[in-house]
């Protein structure tokens, strides 16, 4: 399945070249965007409930706003390995845990193609990577 998302960034217009991804673990899977509310100890973030093919999963902890209910997005799970740290100088690797982040404990993490080692540099306002509305919930993409 990991060449589902390499193929997937790879055939879309705006991509430069791919990145190799980090060891399959499992970790990363396609999810549903069920249900959004305002983060109650902060403006800029939202709390995310998705369906992960195997039920919900929630509350994840999310500053990003350019995808909405019922989109696909890429979800990380607490043991994922992240290829880059987009919050880090050095954009070092490392391993997803759960985090409390404003008084909320995030299960775990939406990520952006940079995130995901599918670009090289964040941009100026990194934004989630969708995926095709057909993607089945649950699919393992790394």
């Amino acid at each position: 399945m990991f060449d589902f998302l390499k193929n997937l960034f790879s055939s879309a217009p705006k991509a430069q070249k791919t990145l190799p991804l980090p060891n399959p673990s499992g970790k990363i899977i396609a999810a549903k965007v069920v249900r959004i509310e305002k983060h109650p100890n902060a403006d800029r973030l939202r709390i995310i409930y998705l369906d992960g093919g195997s039920g919900e999963i929630g509350p994840v902890v999310c500053g990003a706003f350019n995808f909405g209910e019922g989109e696909m997005v890429v979800l990380a799970l607490p043991g994922a390995t992240i290829a880059q740290n987009i919050h880090s100088d050095t954009h070092e690797s490392f391993v997803l845990n759960k985090a409390k982040i404003r008084g909320v404990e995030s299960q775990g993490m939406i990520c952006a193609e940079f995130e995901l080692g599918l670009t090289e540099t964040p941009g100026d306002k990194p934004e989630i990577m969708l995926l095709p509305a057909s993607t089945v919930p649950g699919t393992p993409l790394a």
